[in-house]
């Protein structure tokens, strides 16, 4: 419950209170008051029910006469005081369980000094005959020996035995025992809540296992209605606007099940803390309605469910009170799920969320993050980069997984959808007179998503509706954006006439890209939108009249009302706002000097201050990347508009290189195809002013990606100027670049340039150790760098010598550091990995042994979610093959089979990335175990392996083309010689004949 409950929610609680309440009787006679505390079980006094006869004793539930039965007295007799001694509890025994009451919710503990209570029973003192229910507002004053004594109003006969519900709470905290005085506001007492474990063993357990998230009195008592409002807004009421596109964005259709929904519900009841799941597939999938549902259901279960709006969370003013909230809810007992659609736009929001979670979580919480996004990667390396600066890797990604939805439904017929989707859309349009054309569902199938298949239904719903005849079409998406916008035209021409200055071919072409603004530039309010507005139509459109551009905005607002205050929403699904912008930008009319149409967009100067400022910058180029095909799947790989986009855009950004090629290197760090975006940034990067570069340095991937070209051409203009200092925090930063700058030159393919960095950074760093010891750690990882660039050059003695060094300081660090960080061990055991495998070459192989076997003790010294998989399974590959060749086979298969388990549950989490590399592990494990002369075992891995490898996508490597030869070569032997296994061999010679037909 909330510090401050409100009036409505106390009435609640009272209401259920007053349903639990029941008046007991022994042989007509009015005795006192219980209440359930389960549907069969009841509390009250001692006193009320001590000395009455068997089967004398009736209760009043739910409105009809129950039988009751005394279970247990505490104390069983009154003894020689005036009042019943402590604790003067009964408990009763329903003979017939009450069918709709689950019974009060009990407290943990007494109430204390001054809380406001109610206490609910019966009494012969109100204006009506008889005995009636009758409610007390009372006050604790404080303990009174065991009991505690409450003030403040007239406590009459009749209501001992009666709940006592503490307000504060919205839980029962004790038991009202009996008056201080009868004709005064003198109070009374109350037995405290912990003493019915004393009197009923228990008891109290069973009473708080009966209430949790997803039950009435939990729910009002934590107010979890409010908490749902205050996380994610008020509940979605009916569908709101009929645009084609709400109609598809909205939900119109009923949800159509999908295994992933099972899947991600398992996820969230998970016991295990799996805090985070990203959700991948290409726009129009499903993955916001599945996301949507997903929510709906959790809800009706109990938890608090949505999605993460940008606002609260991108505001500043406004996040910490929405990540106190969250918390709040957590400490409350809520489950919670939080969704972030968009996700890689969302990093820093996410990051903060899982920060301020990890600072101050409750015991015992639930939570789960979902993140919505086009594809898996770059987000997994750019998140994990965020996590690693606040430290919370190790909590935030252990067991961190994805799950890629498919494009369309497999367990649905394409034709069985859209059939269903036309009645649908004719229901809601009001024209059922409308009918189906066969062509709808007999190709249904070749539409490319979900969205597709509802998009044509629409189409042709719509279509038909105007008396037009139907056809076909290969991207009805571009249908349903041709229907919005002559809805758009529809409303300008109803609410500002049919001449003004946006009729006409010219007038409507420009209204076109006044509609495109909102979704370009999102969240603006009125009068930001408005000035925007203005600022288009006089900027990009400098030939026509002038417009009312509130008029514009009011019409905007109209069709595309947003919940948040008064803007306007952005069009939706995403894919037909992506759809509007290549329109708009490929007819010249509609975007006007297009140039100048970029450039108000992207002016963000009348924004309120800088925060709000970069966030608007990020979202239109977001959408404009999007737009461009910088998304994995689902591109438009060629479009007219391609070119006007990246020219007008190039212009731009030549024209305010400061805020937005920072952003757009942001933006390219975010997607899978960013070399779309690095041809606009990378000529104003190659000849810009020092301050330019330093600007962009930060928002560079410390990961491989496209941009590493454009990382390592801001590096090296960066290393090549000329004001950098001589002290040893100059130089230390110079150290950092030249690291960087290795690694990007090698992801570029210039290993010899990246050789001489690395060269230089040894020497640089060995001289800034030999200053402070402090720069240890920058030496260790120079060195390693070397010695890892000079070994994939070929110049094994070389690098053996680095890397021996490179432990030897590691081991340094680590031995004089209790609280080494994760990284460092990391760094360590990536070092080992290698030393291991340097050794193998040179023929060491008992030091290779050692240095693996301690790579992968240092793995496990760091938690999962900070541990690097790929360092910790080349360890323990290594490790096998280094006790193989010492005469340890056994411990080798340990080794191996540890790996191949690892891997499989890596392959269980993240699919996409590592289960391409699940065949050769297997295969590893499957020739040691031959080694072994463990055949059948052998067999039966090997066997796995050839069938993952041939379930896999056909590769051209000749190396794993000769694995594959190999393995089915030995198969066909074991098939052979173990008499179990040769009804398989005819399957094995058949998948090798067709590798050699592939092979020739």
């Amino acid at each position: 419950m909330t510090n401050s409950p409100d009036h409505e929610q106390v009435e609640r609680l009272r209401i259920l209170t007053e349903q639990n309440v029941m008046g007991i009787w022994a042989d007509g006679t009015f005795c006192g008051t219980g209440f359930l505390v389960t549907p069969d079980t009841a509390l009250t006094c001692a006193h009320v029910v001590a000395g009455r006869e068997a089967g004398s004793l009736t209760a009043m539930v739910e409105g009809r006469s129950v039988a009751i039965e005394v279970v247990r007295l505490m104390p069983e007799a009154k003894g020689a005081e005036s009042t019943y001694g402590f604790p003067d509890l009964a408990e009763v025994r329903l003979a017939e369980p009450a069918h709709g009451l689950q019974g009060v919710w009990l407290g943990s503990a007494a109430p204390t000094q001054a809380t406001s209570v109610s206490v609910h029973g019966f009494s012969g003192h109100t204006l009506e005959p008889g005995v009636q229910p009758d409610t007390l507002n009372l006050t604790v004053a404080g303990r009174s020996g065991r009991f505690v004594r409450l003030q403040w109003d007239q406590v009459v006969r009749g209501f001992s035995g009666g709940p006592v519900l503490d307000t504060t709470t919205g839980r029962v905290c004790g038991v009202l025992k009996a008056s201080r005085h009868e004709k005064g506001m003198s109070g009374g007492w109350l037995i405290p809540i912990d003493a019915v474990e004393e009197c009923s063993p228990g008891l109290l357990e069973r009473n708080h296992a009966a209430h949790r998230p997803g039950t009435v009195w939990f729910d009002t008592a934590r107010d979890r209605r409010g908490r749902q409002a205050a996380l994610f807004g008020p509940d979605p009421g009916p569908v709101a606007g009929n645009t084609p596109a709400q109609m598809l964005a909205r939900g119109a259709m009923p949800f159509v099940d999908r295994p992933e929904l099972s899947e991600l519900k398992n996820w969230c009841y998970a016991r295990d803390d799996l805090l985070l799941r990203l959700l991948y597939a290409p726009g129009g999938s499903g993955k916001t309605r599945l996301s949507a549902e997903l929510c709906v259901q959790l809800r009706d279960m109990g938890w608090i469910a949505g999605f993460a709006d940008r606002e609260p969370l991108g505001n500043p003013l406004r996040q910490h009170q929405w990540l106190e909230n969250l918390t709040a809810a957590l400490g409350a007992g809520f489950p919670c799920l939080v969704v972030f659609d968009y996700a890689q736009a969302r990093l820093a929001d996410i990051s903060a969320l899982m920060a301020h979670v990890h600072r101050q979580r409750p015991d015992g919480i639930t939570l789960r993050v979902l993140l919505l996004a086009r594809s898996e990667q770059p987000l997994w390396h750019a998140l994990r980069e965020e996590c690693e600066a606040q430290y919370i890797e190790d909590w935030a990604l252990r067991g961190a997984s994805s799950l890629r939805l498919p494009n369309t439904l497999g367990a649905k017929d394409p034709g069985a959808l859209v059939t269903e989707a036309f009645g649908q859309f004719a229901r809601l349009l009001e024209c059922p007179w409308v009918r189906m054309p066969q062509s709808l569902a007999l190709r249904a199938g070749r539409q490319d998503s979900i969205l597709g298949m509802l998009a044509a239904a629409l189409d042709a719903v719509l279509t038909l509706r105007q008396g037009e005849e139907w056809e076909e079409s290969d991207d009805p998406l571009a249908r349903i954006c041709r229907h919005e916008i002559t809805g758009w035209y529809a409303l300008l021409e109803d609410r500002l006439g049919k001449g003004g200055v946006l009729a006409g071919r010219t007038g409507r072409l420009m209204a076109e890209g006044l509609l495109l603004v909102p979704t370009l530039a999102r969240w603006r309010d009125r009068s930001e939108l408005t000035a925007l507005l203005t600022s288009v139509r006089a900027t990009a459109f400098p030939g026509q009249p002038p417009v009312n551009a509130a008029a514009v905005r009011g019409c905007l607002r109209a069709l595309y009302p947003s919940a948040e205050s008064d803007h306007v929403a952005p069009l939706e699904p995403d894919r037909l706002g992506e759809i509007l912008v290549r329109r708009v930008l490929a007819e010249p009319e509609s975007s006007g000097d297009e140039v100048a149409y970029l450039g108000a967009i992207l002016d963000v100067t009348p924004l309120r201050d800088e925060q709000a400022r970069n966030r608007s910058v990020l979202e239109t180029l977001d959408v404009l990347a999007r737009a461009r095909g910088c998304t994995t799947v689902g591109r438009v790989a060629d479009h007219p508009a391609h070119a006007v986009l990246d020219r007008a855009l190039a212009q731009v950004v030549r024209d305010r290189p400061r805020v937005l090629v920072p952003a757009l290197v942001t933006v390219a760090a975010r997607v899978p195809h960013a070399e779309l975006l690095v041809g606009l940034i990378e000529p104003v990067l190659a000849t810009c002013e020092t301050e330019l570069l330093r600007l962009v340095e930060p928002r560079l991937p410390g990961y491989p990606s496209g941009l590493s070209a454009l990382s390592a051409l801001v590096l090296r203009r960066l290393l090549q100027s000329a004001d950098q200092g001589s002290d040893d925090s100059s130089r230390h930063v110079r150290l950092q670049r030249l690291r960087r700058y290795s690694l990007r030159l090698e992801e570029s393919g210039q290993r010899d340039d990246a050789v001489r960095a690395a060269d230089e950074a040894v020497l640089l760093s060995r001289d800034l150790v030999r200053g402070s010891a402090r720069y240890r750690a920058d030496y260790a990882a120079a060195l390693h760098n070397l010695s890892l660039l000079r070994h994939r050059s070929g110049e094994t003695e070389s690098a053996l010598g680095l890397s021996v060094e490179a432990v030897s300081l590691y081991r340094e660090l680590v031995s004089g550091d209790t609280g080494t960080r994760h990284r460092t061990l990391m760094d360590m055991a990536g070092a080992l990995s290698l030393l291991a495998l340097l050794r193998l070459e040179d023929a060491q192989v008992n030091g290779a042994a050692r240095d693996a076997a301690e790579g992968v003790m240092r793995c496990e010294q760091v938690p999962e979610g900070a541990r690097e998989d790929d360092v910790y399974l080349a360890c323990l590959e290594t490790l096998a093959e280094c006790r193989h060749r010492t005469g340890r086979p056994q411990e080798a298969l340990t080794s191996s089979a540890q790996a191949v388990e690892r891997l499989e549950e890596l392959v269980r989490l993240r699919p996409s990335r590592y289960l391409a590399r699940l065949p050769e592990t297997l295969q590893r494990h499957g020739f040691g175990l031959l080694r072994a002369d463990r055949l059948p075992a052998a067999y039966q891995v090997l066997s796995r392996a050839a069938t993952e490898r041939a379930a896999l996508p056909l590769r051209t490597s000749p190396r794993l083309r000769e694995q594959q030869v190999l393995v089915l070569r030995v198969l066909l032997q074991l098939s052979d010689e173990l008499d179990e296994f040769t009804h398989e061999r005819s399957s094995w010679l058949r998948m090798k004949t067709v590798l050699d037909g592939r092979t020739s």
